[in-house]
């Protein structure tokens, strides 16, 4: 996974539109780990990187939501087990927008939304409208912040690089446990 990452950061923005469709289909890939380091070395252009990067999720959360509405519930249950599954269904019963709404800030990873809206056939238009606010409510204060901060992120990035790292890696292994043992 470090090797696809770093390929995408390589490619600069090509990289953010190739992980951001990809990442609301089929990749569990948090796309902070290519968005920033893309923008931190391009300060000045982080707004227009986190406008990109919600453009194209837009885009990979269509063809998603497609594929969940013409595959149905076979394919979540090789991506997930039939509780989650249940657990979002039941969250899309009881207000379909606010779930997708809230979709970016849970463990539950965001293509299980994203093909779970097609399957319970969530109107396209709610479903985009919060999807796009969702992923816009996630990623604009990053391209801001960046855009006004950007030098002294990456000094301060610089002067903790160590402590970064290691609690970026106690992240992910978090995440992974998570999401393999509760989900």
């Amino acid at each position: 996974m470090e090797y696809m990452i770093n390929i995408l950061i390589n490619y600069g923005i090509l990289g953010i539109m190739v992980s951001a469709f990809c990442e609301a289909i089929f990749m569990p890939i948090p796309m902070e780990l290519i968005s920033i380091p893309i923008a931190l070395i391009n300060p000045q252009k982080a707004f227009l990187y986190s406008l990109v990067l919600i453009f194209f999720s837009a885009i990979g959360s269509i063809v998603g939501y497609f594929i969940g509405k013409s595959a149905g519930r076979t394919i979540l249950y090789k991506l997930i087990s039939e509780k989650t599954l249940i657990k979002v269904e039941n969250l899309y019963n009881k207000n379909a927008f606010l779930t997708i709404l809230t979709s970016t800030f849970t463990p539950i990873p965001y293509e299980t939304y994203v093909l779970s809206a097609g399957i319970f056939k969530v109107g396209l238009p709610r479903f985009l409208s919060a999807a796009v606010i969702s992923r816009s409510i996630r990623y604009i204060p990053q391209g801001i912040l960046i855009t006004l901060y950007g030098e002294n992120l990456i000094n301060s990035f610089k002067n903790y690089a160590l402590f970064i790292g290691i609690t970026i890696f106690i992240i992910m292994l978090l995440l992974k446990f998570i999401r393999k043992g509760h989900p």
